[in-house]
């Protein structure tokens, strides 16, 4: 489990999953597909060839697995990085992940 050094509230541990990002505001069109790289207690960094507006609200299905070990999280796109025709966002999420969830996330 690698962590990466920074001066953040959480510390931002490396992961590969896969995501699907649905926005929940009104009017909001499908889901999207995402690819999660970093996760923490307070939120999550992605990549998605889909531009979400900062503070555009979101649902995360975080895939660990199995889709039926699915993990739901709710946030706000709180940054956004464009990667060539692709984007790096970052989502801070509603309510911190517990330590003990986190852990079995990143495994």
């Amino acid at each position: 489990m690698e962590v990466f050094k920074n001066y953040r509230r959480y510390p931002r541990f490396s992961i590969f999953a896969k995501a699907v990002i649905t926005r929940r505001d009104v009017g909001a069109p499908g889901k999207i597909n995402a690819m999660v790289n970093t996760i923490s207690q307070g939120g999550m960094g992605f990549y998605s060839d889909v531009l979400l507006e900062k503070t555009t609200p979101v649902s995360v299905e975080l895939m660990i697995g199995s889709s039926e070990g699915a993990e739901s999280l709710e946030g706000r796109i709180a940054s956004i990085c464009p990667q060539g025709k692709d984007y790096f966002m970052g989502i801070a999420f509603d309510r911190e992940i517990s330590y003990e969830r986190l852990a079995e996330i990143v495994g």
